[in-house]
């Protein structure tokens, strides 16, 4: 009898292994199939799309004072504008956007926006140029948007171009981005100072706001090399 009870037991363990695997594989051929293409292919792209810490991607053209261009998904006739990835986490938490109205012009390299952070402040270029037809009014009063996804829904201005053909040869998107941004990645290594919050030399991450502790004359520095402006 203690024979027959321990085959009965090892066929349980059998048939729970048997189940397990049937189990598995089910999951295996429904989580691989194509319907789920579209969630792998955003992940790649997610990972692709980064410069050590910082987001690059694939469909936005960026100024090279940090600011971004992408055609509007609902106007054809019309684009985004924001700041971009490296530009928030340099800066950290914004407390003020003060922008243009809608109805006025911005002229690409010129200055189209102010972000306030705390006393200080940086003066932003326009990506492009044109009629301003829509503010992100939600980014003016809260700085968190531009922080949590200045690519999506922390865009600052919907604006209709006027020459996009010719004003898209002075940015730069994919391949040519990523590129520019490992330059900007350099130069920040070496323009880091002890008042700067990063953990380069740890082996770590740059943090949120990395230069809000430095004084008056080095923010105004690192405006003008960054973000090719003067503070006001």
């Amino acid at each position: 009898m203690g024979n027959i009870a321990i085959y009965a037991t090892k066929g349980f363990e059998y048939l729970l292994i048997l189940g397990f695997l049937a189990v598995f594989t089910t999951f295996y051929l429904y989580f691989t199939s194509t319907r789920f293409e579209p969630v792998r292919a955003g992940i790649r792209r997610g990972f692709n799309s980064m410069v050590e810490w910082f987001q690059i991607p694939d469909d936005v053209h960026f100024h090279q004072g940090h600011t971004w261009m992408q055609r509007d998904r609902d106007d054809p006739r019309a684009v985004r504008v924001g700041l971009d990835d490296f530009a928030q986490k340099m800066v950290g938490n914004i407390n003020l956007v003060s922008t243009a109205k809608v109805g006025e012009q911005i002229k690409q390299g010129e200055q189209a926006w102010n972000l306030w952070i705390g006393n200080k402040s940086v003066s932003m270029l326009a990506p492009v140029s044109g009629e301003i037809v829509e503010v992100n009014k939600a980014c003016q009063t809260n700085g968190a948007i531009l922080n949590d996804d200045p690519f999506g829904a922390g865009w600052i201005y919907k604006i209709i171009p006027e020459n996009i053909t010719k004003e898209s040869k002075n940015l730069l998107s994919g391949s040519l981005a990523k590129k520019w941004m490992e330059t900007v990645v350099d130069k920040l290594r070496v323009q880091m100072s002890p008042e700067m919050d990063v953990v380069y030399q740890d082996g770590g991450v740059p943090m949120p706001g990395m230069a809000r502790n430095i004084d008056k004359d080095n923010w105004e520095s690192l405006v003008a090399d960054f973000f090719l402006t003067r503070n006001q």
